[in-house]
């Protein structure tokens, strides 16, 4: 019988399990975290891959909580890969699911491109804080999330082509638009493109964050210094994830490719900088309830200053 899936939603996960750099890394942390025999609970298991994996890994229980039709499919992967047995697929919301006992190990892959983007941390924090034994493990364990100053092409190209009448027609309110708002995925920035050193916007732990933590905007006030002169239209936010004890996956540049991309957040226009210049950047996180959030960005450079949101 064919599953009957929302084309989005099915196209996402479609692009999460052929993301074999985010696939093989979590499985490799599970594979190592797992021990025979114990329980796991995977916080919107999505497609299910990460429960069969802890299957795999020698899991006696997992329970796969996911609130979305997908749930169905994670049904038939379960049971075509022979773990029916082990893995209990819950289509509920994880603030209301009933276990029924605690677990060992809490999975969920959370990560938007710049980690909190998708807003999944507070139900995770939730999960953990109901349905994790005391000593218990969480993957990912630590989150950082990174910023810096770049040129983006890809961003510059969209841009150029609104502006350039195409078609005859002005079309340039599309590219200034362009011009102001965030983008998520489509951007492979080199590490040639990054015109100042990476700095920490903020670090998140798994096992500690708090539900209200989690819940609460996120800020940081960043001074880049220019190591080389060139052009800068966007800030571009990534993540290091540390899943377990000895798997690193990150997102960034000169890193695998992954289905994340960059997360770019646009200045307005391109503008010049010369080696030392200093660029002042504010950056707000701010949740807006599950799987939502707002992103507020300002940057300060040279006399020209730039906000959006």
């Amino acid at each position: 019988m064919p599953l009957e899936l929302d084309y989005y939603d099915l196209r996402s996960h479609e692009w999460m399990l052929k993301d074999s750099v985010r696939c093989e890394a979590f499985r490799t942390a599970i594979t190592e975290v797992v021990t025979p025999g114990c329980s796991v609970l995977d916080v919107g298991a999505g497609s299910g891959i990460l429960s069969v994996f802890a299957a795999q890994a020698g899991a006696g229980t997992v329970y796969a909580v996911e609130r979305t039709g997908i749930a169905e499919l994670a049904q038939r992967i379960v049971a075509e890969n022979g773990f029916g047995n082990r893995v209990q697929v819950l289509r509920e919301d994880m603030e209301a699911v009933e276990l029924p006992r605690k677990v060992d190990i809490i999975v969920s892959e959370w990560l938007g491109g710049y980690a909190l983007d998708e807003n999944l941390m507070p139900i995770v924090a939730l999960a953990r804080e109901r349905w994790l034994k005391p000593g218990g493990r969480v993957i990912p364990q630590a989150v950082t999330s990174f910023m810096a100053p770049a040129y983006d092409n890809l961003l510059q190209q969209d841009i150029d082509f609104w502006r350039s009448e195409p078609y005859g027609l002005d079309l340039s309110a599309v590219g200034a638009a362009r011009a102001c708002q965030a983008d998520n995925g489509r951007h492979d920035l080199k590490q040639g493109q990054i015109l100042c050193a990476p700095q920490a916007l903020w670090a998140v732990d798994s096992g500690t964050c708090s539900v209200a933590d989690a819940n609460r905007p996120f800020h940081a006030r960043l001074e880049f210094t220019a190591e080389r002169g060139g052009q800068f239209n966007a800030l571009a936010a990534r993540f290091d994830a540390e899943l377990s004890d000895h798997v690193r996956l990150s997102n960034g540049p000169g890193e695998p490719d992954t289905h994340w991309g960059r997360s770019i957040f646009p200045v307005g226009r391109v503008v010049d900088l010369t080696e030392g210049s200093r660029v002042r950047v504010w950056f707000a996180h701010e949740p807006r309830g599950s799987g939502e959030s707002r992103a507020t960005w300002e940057i300060q450079v040279d006399g020209y200053r730039f906000r959006s949101s």
